[in-house]
């Protein structure tokens, strides 16, 4: 296949931007034609690299990488004020309330997205689109109109359901989380229902689409045919080059940025630096926020605390001091190197960053495909893992003390992988394969 023009489609969510606008700077450096398509907020960081920019909104929702710049429709933000309130009920209840509320978030407008992209492919000479796997109404356009595509999947793998599952079931916990078996039953019951509905949403327009595309068995599971890149690691060992879809998995999909003097000199003559995020929306937590401070300051008073605060920075004030700095947002990629301990949420992009400058990481898994990743550090030894609702300040000492005495050396392992298989690697793959 003669790729020379390839197509960027991606959701207006900044921890998924980022990484599909380094992929789309890998094509660009071997020479293609590479235009991004996104919402306007994200206009100027990708005319910065040097790439072609098309206006295309695909999400009802907008998250530019900064929670008091997180736009929703009142409706979106009862359900969000939701969302938080199942986070302290549990595992399986924050899956449910995730699954109850999936139709809506993830199929927005799909018909008049599918004349978008017909827009687009008879406007422009494409050849190859790239979507992300959650966003499920350009996949069902891209599908119906029979366009070349990849996919790229940011979260865990499973996140992709595989035949006789459903999408956001869980397929491993890691041991700290104590499922109910009745609550999981009905998580199952509930994820296989909106399954089918969102199945035969999906159908329905198919069988309306001018192509009249094939019908599928499963909208969750619906991938390009050509290439799967996974910004995530081979643990099972299920990379296939030889075979359709390909599946590449990267190891990261991020550039290392610098980190500025002003944080420098934040950093200078601190020997315990402990990096506490977690993640734009889960911040929202200021409990766990909380229990992670004093926790991390009872076991070493003298280590400095960066944490990432969210729109609760400013409740957290009363915690700063010199050697714990709060903030709203910090530039976590170009913290991390320092960094010598990382307390998370579990989630994707920051697991692989972590891992790729091989730190010692400490996971507090909430909701989505966070316990799969989260059981697979377990599995691997590279974390330790904390149910966010239930620990201690002693299980969080316990949990320090170990990472900080473990052998490195599996870490170490997997850091290098990750070094080696970023997105110029998975691009020359891709190109090679399709």
């Amino acid at each position: 296949m003669n790729v020379n023009h390839i197509f960027f489609i991606s959701p207006p969510f900044y921890s998924h931007f980022t990484p599909l606008l380094v992929l789309a700077k890998s094509f660009k450096k071997l020479g293609k034609d590479v235009t991004f398509g996104c919402s306007s907020e994200f206009k100027d960081q990708v005319e910065q690299a040097n790439l072609s920019f098309y206006e295309i909104d695909i999400s009802k929702n907008k998250n530019v990488g900064k929670a008091t710049s997180t736009t929703q429709p009142d409706s979106e933000k009862d359900r969000l004020d939701e969302f938080f309130e199942s986070t302290r009920k549990g595992a399986v209840e924050t899956l449910i309330t995730q699954s109850k509320h999936r139709k809506k978030d993830m199929l927005y407008k799909p018909e008049e997205l599918v004349l978008k992209i017909k827009t687009i492919a008879d406007s422009l000479e494409v050849d190859l689109y790239v979507v992300d796997i959650l966003s499920y109404g350009v996949t069902l356009g891209l599908y119906s109109l029979n366009l070349p595509f990849i996919t790229f999947c940011p979260p865990h793998p499973l996140t992709i359901p595989m035949k006789n599952e459903n999408y956001g079931v869980p397929k491993n916990w890691p041991s700290v989380i104590q499922v109910d078996e009745k609550k999981l039953e009905e998580l199952k019951q509930i994820s296989k229902k909106t399954q089918s509905e969102f199945t035969t949403i999906f159908n329905a327009l198919l069988a309306e689409s001018e192509n009249n595309s094939k019908q599928i068995e499963n909208a969750f599971s619906l991938v390009s045919d050509k290439a799967i890149l996974y910004n995530y690691f081979d643990f099972d060992s299920i990379e296939e080059d030889n075979q359709l879809p390909n599946k590449i998995f990267m190891g990261n999909c991020f550039e290392e940025e610098l980190l500025d003097k002003e944080w420098i000199n934040k950093l200078k003559g601190k020997k315990n630096k402990v990096l506490i995020t977690l993640g734009t929306f889960l911040s929202n937590r200021i409990d766990v926020l909380e229990k992670l401070i004093i926790g991390s300051k009872k076991y070493n008073p003298d280590s400095l605390l960066i944490v990432s605060a969210g729109s609760n920075a400013e409740k957290l004030r009363k915690y700063r001091s010199d050697s714990v700095i709060i903030e709203e947002f910090i530039p976590q990629k170009a913290l991390m190197p320092y960094m010598d301990n990382v307390i998370f949420h579990g989630g994707c992009n920051t697991f692989t960053e972590a891992l790729y400058y091989g730190k010692p990481m400490i996971i507090l898994p909430f909701s989505s495909d966070q316990f799969n990743i989260a059981y697979d550090c377990e599995k691997k030894q590279l974390a330790e893992i904390l149910d966010p609702n239930t620990f201690t300040e002693e299980n969080l000492v316990t949990a320090l003390l170990k990472i900080n005495n473990q052998d490195t050396s599996e870490i170490a392992y997997w850091s290098q992988i990750s070094k080696d298989r970023g997105p110029d690697f998975a691009v020359k793959q891709v190109l090679k394969n399709i």
